[in-house]
């Protein structure tokens, strides 16, 4: 329970244990706890239900700025906007404007989904012009072409998952008590990892595939290379949104994995040119 004063205004909490073994001649004032944690009217759902989950509450008071109380939010209440924040973050990352139900018609849907499918598709033009601009590299070399869903396709994966955890930290607070910087070292570290492992898996099995090691060796540093830049772009752009003000979410998986197309791809055929006389 709230204690407040004639003019409304808060003043303390009180348990109702306190209350139970209180004496019956004991005052509000003398067992209340002054220390109230409280949220202005203007807070956002989002940060009210970090604020209950982070401090156990069963109830937060609500107050205007003249620190009147105007009203309670309890735990279950907190519930539903949990599971409303949680969904609204899984829609963007899926690249869905809007909560998609499944009660909606199928232009409806359309409707909600075309916005962020247009521009991934003028960008998808952008990373095909890019494979054109290497013909002459391809036509050298047409085994070239069987890697390029491999590298683009780590490349996506990879980023989603960085962008994932990123998002995620940013959601629950994490990064708010730890630095920024912390996160996009271990992700660069973590891209390292995996990088160097799926490299040198690829330069074997291609070798052993192909009867070519130059190729293996194209393959496995490109795919070494591409996987640190995805994992670095997957943690950088969100937390870069985050800064500017702009839901980290919309940095959607689709979105990302786009942007990784083109940086892979780059990858892959700057090197492949550079090195086109050791693999004729």
């Amino acid at each position: 329970m709230f204690v407040t004063d004639q003019d409304k205004k808060l003043l303390g909490v009180l348990s109702l244990r306190t209350l139970i073994i209180a004496d019956e001649d004991a005052l509000i004032g003398d067992l209340m706890d002054d220390r109230v944690v409280s949220v202005p009217v203007s807070e956002d759902q989002e940060e009210v239900a970090r604020k209950i989950r982070d401090y156990n509450f069963l109830a937060v008071p609500v107050v205007d700025f003249q620190n009147h109380l105007l009203g309670i939010i309890t735990v279950d209440d907190i519930i539903d906007v949990m599971d409303e924040e949680a969904s609204d973050d899984y829609s963007k990352l899926a690249g869905i404007s809007d909560l998609d139900h499944v009660d909606k018609s199928p232009f409806s849907a359309a409707k909600k989904r075309l916005p962020w499918l247009v521009i991934l598709l003028f960008l998808g033009l952008l990373t095909a012009s890019l494979i054109g601009r290497f013909e002459e590299t391809l036509s050298q070399k047409a085994i070239l072409a069987v890697f390029i869903p491999l590298i683009g396709g780590m490349a996506g994966n990879t980023g989603t998952q960085a962008l994932a955890v990123a998002v995620r930290g940013i959601a629950t607070g994490e990064l708010e008590q730890e630095s920024k910087w912390k996160l996009v070292l271990r992700e660069a570290g973590t891209g390292l990892i995996i990088g160097l492992t799926c490299g040198i898996a690829i330069i074997f099995i291609v070798y052993f595939w192909q009867n070519d090691l130059m190729l293996g060796l194209l393959v496995g540093i490109s795919i070494f290379i591409t996987l640190i830049v995805a994992t670095l772009a997957g943690s950088i752009v969100p937390l870069l949104m985050h800064k500017m003000k702009i839901d980290p979410a919309v940095a959607s998986g689709p979105f990302i994995t786009t942007i990784n197309d083109l940086i892979s791809i780059l990858i892959y055929f700057g090197l492949a040119t550079l090195l086109m006389g050791y693999l004729l």
